[in-house]
């Protein structure tokens, strides 16, 4: 794999891991687009580990709080908000890998994105009493949640919309979110390690670049962490949709 090509990897998955925009699906694009041919997998696994640490680092008083803190509320809330997540990948993974994996249906995902941060953002100007946390609005996050392994469908841009439609407050929803993304990513290392044949993952990979890379994706989603806090503070969500539903469109017409 061509140097520059891992470190555009690591960053477009670093910065878009966090941001409402899918990594998922412009890693997809990526591969599709400039024709990659290696198998990238051992790589997508490393830039996973690296937006890991990141959400790891940035929260870090709060987790060391839920570590020694086992049975506290919180940890329940993500324990239900995770669940729906989990059932989903080992009920539908094989079809949605397999049906619903074209480029096409990445572009859809795009699409459905900016429409669920449409709809959130409409449902935040009405609501005027946002909620903390409570079951009923961190089980219909993790519904979303679940929903998100379909190619395209940005994971933090659907948890966070679903979490402002259920009347959350947008500051506890938006860190709920990316609290929500830890046992998830896990998960997902866990699974493609168990899984995976890693037996090619080596072929034509570049040590350097892949080194840089992992790098690239650290200090990209640490700078996607800090840009979603500013954005969810200061500027209002609905200026991703443009971009959204514009990418959306092009995936579908060059697939």
């Amino acid at each position: 794999m061509d140097f520059w090509l891992e470190i555009a990897l690591g960053f477009v998955q670093g910065i878009t891991e966090f941001l409402p925009i899918s990594s998922s699906g412009h890693l997809v694009l990526i591969e599709h687009f400039c024709g990659v041919q290696s198998d990238f997998l051992f790589l997508n696994v490393l830039l996973h580990v690296a937006t890991l640490l990141a959400v790891i680092i940035y929260y870090r008083k709060t987790l060391l709080y839920l570590i020694t803190h086992p049975f506290c509320k919180m940890n329940k809330y993500l324990l239900v908000a995770t669940i729906p997540a989990v059932v989903f990948v080992l009920l539908f993974n094989n079809f949605v890998n397999t049906v619903l994996s074209s480029i096409v249906m990445v572009g859809v995902g795009f699409i459905l994105t900016g429409i669920f941060l449409t709809i959130a953002v409409i449902c935040t100007k009405k609501n005027l009493n946002p909620q903390p946390l409570n079951y009923k609005n961190v089980t219909i996050m993790g519904i979303s949640q679940a929903f998100a392994i379909f190619p395209g469908l940005s994971r933090s841009g659907t948890t966070l919309a679903f979490g402002l439609v259920a009347g959350t407050e947008r500051q506890t929803a938006l860190d709920f979110s990316f609290l929500m993304s830890i046992p998830i990513i896990l998960a997902s290392l866990v699974y493609q390690l168990i899984f995976s044949d890693f037996s090619t993952a080596f072929v034509d990979i570049n040590v350097a670049g892949l080194i840089i890379s992992v790098i690239t994706a650290f200090l990209s989603a640490l700078l996607g962490l800090i840009l979603m806090k500013k954005v969810i503070k200061n500027i209002n969500l609905i200026y991703f949709v443009p971009y959204l539903i514009i990418l959306g469109i092009l995936t579908i017409i060059f697939a």
